[in-house]
């Protein structure tokens, strides 16, 4: 079968299964965190929470600030350092650019890909903007990266904006860590399948079916056994997205959404694993460069990533200073 989430919307999501579930919906304002820890964090089941974002700066009734007319407005000369994605194409424009377009885009025909200001690392370019949401603590009460030093703390936190029709294509968080998505504008569709029934969906080197287009049954002949929880998130809503589920997300209206992973101490074990080399790595870059890494920095990139760090990645974050790579071999060091 042909599965469609129900309701009417401009891009609905193909799934393939006969069933789906639909994703538990809480108030911040009913659970303590040692509660939520429990019940969601610890089975590792995703849940949307209301009320979290209430008296965020960013959300605030009657005092809001983040909007797609306030970002024009404030910061629509800001160029944001990630660049507007279309299908992997990066192309670099001001802020109100890109969002002056969005009437322009929705008129691309369903089968183009979208412009998307995705997993920008906006603290890069507008440091301020920290200061206009708190991190609920129902998700960071027991984040192992908070126990890290602040210029060691991992950089995984994004905005993404974008008009109608723009995705997150299937895919499990990075270093397999939980995550939390706050929408500020417009709805999402999540659609998210338990870690059991990844076997159903990815097929050789991470790839996965195209919730946007029906199911291709010769490419991904099992995708109709893997049962799919799904929920539309409006504005004010957060979901929290547990380790191991692929997810896939689609804007049905012009949206802004603020992300956020971070490793809880169910998972800090696993997430040892990723944390050591990446730290040991960013702090030898910090110590020879003299500087923190912004989070767009490729030298960060290869930290958080692994891969060989080489001269010309400290020259470049350098200027026309002489680097030395620590991590690197003789031959690394050697000017081509």
């Amino acid at each position: 079968a042909v599965r469609k989430m129900e309701g009417k919307m401009p891009y609905p999501v193909y799934t393939g299964a006969d069933d789906r579930g639909e994703i538990e919906r809480i108030s911040a304002y009913d659970i303590t965190p040692i509660e939520f820890g429990q019940k969601y964090i610890k089975r590792g089941m995703p849940v949307v929470v209301t009320n979290a974002m209430d008296a965020w700066p960013a959300f605030k009734e009657g005092e809001r600030k983040w909007s797609i007319d306030w970002f024009t407005k404030n910061y629509g000369e800001v160029r944001p350092g990630t660049g507007i994605d279309t299908s992997g194409i990066k192309e670099y424009m001001s802020m109100s650019d890109y969002l002056g377009k969005f009437d322009e885009y929705a008129q691309l025909p369903k089968n183009k890909p979208m412009p998307y200001l995705r997993t920008w690392y906006f603290s890069d370019d507008i440091p301020e903007l920290v200061d206009d949401f708190t991190p609920p603590p129902l998700f960071h009460s027991s984040d192992a990266f908070l126990r890290l030093p602040e210029d060691l703390q991992p950089p995984f936190r994004w905005l993404f904006f974008g008009p109608a029709g723009t995705q997150s294509k299937m895919h499990v968080d990075i270093w397999e860590t939980d995550a939390w998505l706050g929408m500020l504008e417009g709805e999402k569709t999540f659609t998210l399948y338990h870690p059991a029934h990844r076997k159903f969906l990815e097929v050789g080197d991470n790839e996965w079916p195209d919730l946007l287009n029906p199911p291709n049954p010769a490419k991904f002949p099992d995708q109709s056994k893997a049962v799919p929880a799904q929920t539309q998130l409006k504005a004010g809503e957060i979901i929290y997205i547990p380790r191991k589920w692929p997810h896939h997300a689609v804007a049905q209206s012009p949206s802004i959404s603020l992300t956020l992973n971070f490793a809880p101490t169910v998972v800090k074990t696993a997430v040892m694993q990723f944390i050591v080399p990446y730290a040991k790595n960013r702090g030898r870059c910090q110590m020879l460069l003299g500087r923190n890494l912004r989070a767009a920095d490729n030298l960060m990139q290869l930290c958080i990533h692994g891969g060989s760090i080489k001269y010309g990645d400290f020259t470049q974050a350098m200027g026309d200073k002489k680097a030395t790579n620590p991590m690197g071999s003789a031959a690394d060091n050697e000017e081509e």
